[in-house]
């Protein structure tokens, strides 16, 4: 007869579906991180069909970030408390909710509100059922998998993730040109019910036996939500704002301050949101820096490759994303690479060489010619082969080396965490990019007026004075990029270790074994 333990025991361990498991997590995560890349070549359209100022637009945008940026940390904990699949099955369903108040903005105003604004607000609810799917899906694959499974799971989580801020330009630009920019968000709604039917595969970790449900730290969630809210508005808003105004300093001092009064929280609580001890342990610390800096680095570096080849040599969006399609080739490959490079360096030799080569090869995109045509986009072939190959061997590395300092009661926070820091630094490389490009697109305007009160001034040499300026923004941009990105091999050589021996062991790939696992649990 079993006793009392064993059946506590017994429940800390539900059965799942690994095959639904592993389709409910990469789905998902498809779809969220898809959201932050697809909507930029549809703004445009958007703005024309709305009626939309370019500040409206940009808030399109905008909304959903600040929103993710929020409330990310809040839903990692919760899943830690309350249940990775309940709370990740809600998240979803905000996402979706979302997704159809965007769909229907065009012809709907919710509430008596403009069709712009129920766009705005549909993307602000998208950006919360985002935070709750990003760090979960990591989540929900460390906890519920293990050995060559959960490495399995790890590398096509990266690889997943990586495709889906790549492919956002090319699906985003295929929808709008052949079905209409609603259908960026309306096609979220029939694979979001295939995650939620896929979700009730999901095992639920559960507690450990004789552990109770610790409570949720109300003051520090505030705090570090607050913290995040003004941090980013601040880096949205210096541009328009200007930097050094009231409201810029008074962002940037508020997060601060919410910031002090959270680690003075944390220190105090009996049950923290996280384990401020964590950044001592340097798989973590460093892992969390070191994609501070990918964010910084390499993911503001895409998002103006896009506006370069769309602004600076004039293409369409579909063009746009067909000409990244290398890097999300290379990336494809990149992710099962990363496995064997850390069986046979070690994870911390494996991060930093992926790390220096792709520092080469953002300074790769340098190459590009500020007088060149459309063609000339090949130049920056080497950069999109090196950079992606890098891409899909870092993400999962440095994902699982987050996840793995943590608790197993608190695994969904550490993977927030992780999220959180990248998605910080994504938004001050876009910052510091934006205002290296504004600063030349200002001196090219400069240069136009100064060319036309001289009477010497052509449409076709405007269009070259302003492509030379996005190019040489770029450019200036890569520099920045390139830079940061060759700090993290400093990072990673200093403060990160390698995983014990059997955790980064990679053996020899093995499909067939790997999908009967999958599909036959038992």
């Amino acid at each position: 007869m079993p006793t009392h333990a064993a059946h506590r025991a017994h429940e800390t361990r539900r059965p799942g579906n690994p095959a639904l498991t592993m389709v409910a997590a990469l789905l998902g995560l498809f779809i969220a991180l898809l959201d932050v890349t697809v909507v930029t070549v549809a703004l445009p359209t958007m703005g024309s069909d709305l009626h939309a100022s370019f500040s409206d637009l940009e808030w399109v945008a905008n909304a959903y970030m600040l929103a993710l940026a929020v409330f990310i940390v809040t839903a990692g904990r919760l899943g830690d408390l309350y249940g990775q699949r309940r709370i990740y099955t809600v998240g979803v369903l905000i996402f979706l909710a979302g997704s159809l108040i965007c769909g229907g903005a065009g012809k709907y105003g919710l509430f008596g509100l403009s069709h712009i604004t129920t766009l705005h607000a549909g993307r602000v609810v998208q950006g919360i059922g985002g935070a709750v799917i990003m760090p979960l899906t990591l989540a929900i694959i460390y906890s519920s998998f293990e050995g060559r499974l959960r490495r399995l799971g790890i590398m096509l989580w990266g690889a997943v993730g990586g495709l889906a801020t790549a492919l956002g330009p090319l699906i985003g630009g295929v929808l709008v040109d052949h079905a209409g920019w609603e259908w960026i968000f309306l096609v979220n709604l029939p694979i979001g019910v295939v995650v939620i039917a896929a979700a009730t595969g999901i095992r639920e970790p559960g507690r450990a036996p004789g552990a109770g449900r610790a409570s949720l730290d109300v003051g520090g969630l505030i705090t570090v939500s607050g913290s995040l809210f003004c941090l980013n508005l601040a880096l949205i808003n210096g541009q328009s704002w200007g930097w050094t105004s009231g409201r810029e300093i008074g962002l940037f001092t508020g997060a601060v301050a919410l910031l002090s009064a959270f680690l003075a929280v944390e220190a105090r609580s009996a049950a923290p949101i996280m384990n401020l001890a964590w950044f001592r342990r340097p798989s973590f610390g460093g892992s969390v820096f070191a994609g501070f800096l990918l964010g910084a680095g390499m993911f503001s570096v895409m998002f103006y490759l896009s506006i370069y080849l769309q602004n600076g040599l004039g293409m369409n969006a579909l063009e746009t994303g067909v000409r990244l399609l290398p890097l999300t080739l290379m990336l494809i490959l990149g992710a099962p690479l990363g496995g064997r490079l850390a069986a046979r360096l070690g994870v911390r030799a494996a991060m930093a060489v992926a790390f220096g080569l792709m520092a080469a090869g953002i300074a790769l995109y340098a190459l590009v010619d500020p007088a060149g045509d459309a063609g000339s986009w090949t130049r920056l072939l080497p950069g999109l082969l090196i950079t992606g190959l890098t891409l899909g061997i870092l993400m999962p590395l440095s994902s699982e080396l987050t996840v793995a300092a943590a608790p197993q009661e608190q695994i969904g926070v550490a993977a927030s965490a992780g999220t959180m820091f990248r998605q910080v630094g994504n938004s001050v490389g876009v910052a510091v990019m934006g205002v290296l490009m504004t600063s030349r697109a200002d001196d090219a305007a400069a240069e136009i007026r100064r060319q036309a009160a001289g009477g010497a001034l052509t449409p076709d040499r405007i269009a070259a004075i302003r492509q030379r300026a996005v190019t040489e923004g770029l450019q200036h941009g890569v520099w920045f990029a390139a830079a940061v990105t060759a700090a993290a091999v400093v990072v990673v050589l200093l403060f990160v270790r390698n995983l014990p021996h059997a955790a980064q062991q990679q053996p020899a790939a093995a499909p067939a074994a790997d999908a009967h696992q999958l599909t036959h649990p038992n």
